[in-house]
């Protein structure tokens, strides 16, 4: 390690409790507005309790690595010219770099790469948003009266867009590079299964953030979200992947707690009845509708058989369409069904195991 190594800026993440994941159950999928876009490996929404610890407030630039390079021989990233980069480059994320060379780079630095819980809260920051700045997201580059970039097409020197901040203050986890983190790629811990049926083979490292490639190809809105997760091998290099690192910080600092357990757990668990009701109220609706249709057209049908021979043929196409909305309707029924028995579940669900120091 580097001991006279001047170090990038950090900031500090308080001890303290935090919301991770999407509130997506399978039964349902996407319905919700809040998991518009999620995934299942996002899935539960759960409460976890972090220590203190500082995080770097920009992913680790070519400058940098550059030192880490010269200092201890390791092989430069392989789009570098002659093993060097442009000088209008040094600011840039360093990229093509895989898990193995970023966490020799943290290890030197004498930091680590974060968990997938440190950089989540320090993106998300503790009240679960969907993306560092907020619950709406900025469909293109915009400025307003104080923000600047926020999505771009190409990668752009660390620091430029203060619209990707997070509330703690950490900048561009979204909108530059995906982020190599600590942890290989695993289900969340879910009370509702012994054993997860989304496996696993653990040879992945979970990735995290958003690149500028998802902005050119216009799926930023559904990558840049905050509890999204992405996974490789350890040895994957891609022309969109950096990483940033965090350190321990000393324990003096990590005495008081900024947002305690409980009122999380209580906000997630009515958050989780809520998106229930809700959708126990949009099944039944459907549900009906589709009811009505499929009486309407079986109807018909039945009618066209037995009181107009010549119309048989439609009659039978009218009655399969209509056995397809009662179908419909059997599965918004059942939807209706498991919603309010999953509800029972949360209300007597005990939330603690979900809770995490680490």
């Amino acid at each position: 390690m580097n001991q006279d190594r001047k170090s990038t800026k950090t900031v500090i993440i308080p001890q303290g409790a935090f919301i991770m994941g999407t509130d997506i159950e399978p039964f349902y999928g996407t319905a919700l507005v809040n998991a518009e876009h999620a995934k299942l490996d996002e899935a539960p929404m759960h409460v976890r309790f972090l220590k203190a610890y500082a995080i770097e407030q920009y992913p680790v630039t070519n400058a940098e690595y550059a030192a880490f390079v010269q200092a201890t021989k390791h092989p430069p990233p392989t789009h570098w010219n002659n093993g060097k980069f442009a000088d209008e480059d040094a600011d840039l994320p360093v990229v093509h770099v895989n898990w193995y060379d970023s966490n020799a780079y943290a290890q030197w630095a004498g930091k680590r790469l974060p968990t997938e819980a440190e950089w989540e809260k320090a993106s998300r920051g503790p009240d679960g948003r969907i993306y560092p700045w907020g619950n709406t997201f900025i469909p293109e580059e915009s400025e307003s009266t104080d923000t600047s970039q926020t999505l771009t097409t190409h990668l752009t020197p660390v620091g430029t867009r203060p619209a990707t901040a997070s509330p703690y203050g950490i900048g561009e986890t979204v909108g530059n590079v995906w982020e190599w983190t600590a942890d290989w790629y695993q289900p969340y811990p879910d009370p509702k299964y012994k054993v997860s049926q989304r496996a696993t083979d653990g040879k992945h490292k979970t990735l995290r953030g958003g690149s500028w490639l998802e902005a050119r190809e216009g799926t930023a809105e559904r990558y840049f979200r905050c509890a999204n997760r992405l996974h490789a091998p350890p040895d994957y290099k891609a022309r969109n992947i950096g990483f940033r690192c965090v350190r321990e910080i000393p324990h003096a600092q990590d005495e008081s707690v900024h947002i305690p357990v409980e009122p999380l757990v209580d906000y997630v668990k009515q958050k989780k009845l809520a998106n229930l009701h809700l959708l126990q109220k949009r099944a039944q609706k459907n549900s009906l509708k589709d009811t009505l249709i499929a009486i309407f057209l079986i109807g018909g049908a039945t009618y066209c058989v037995v009181r107009e021979p010549e119309l048989v043929l439609g009659g039978t196409i009218i009655g399969i369409i209509g056995t397809g909305f009662l179908f419909s309707a059997s599965v918004n029924f059942w939807r209706r069904w498991r919603a309010a028995q999953r509800a029972k579940q949360v209300k007597s669900e005990n939330f603690l195991p979900l809770l995490s120091d680490t």
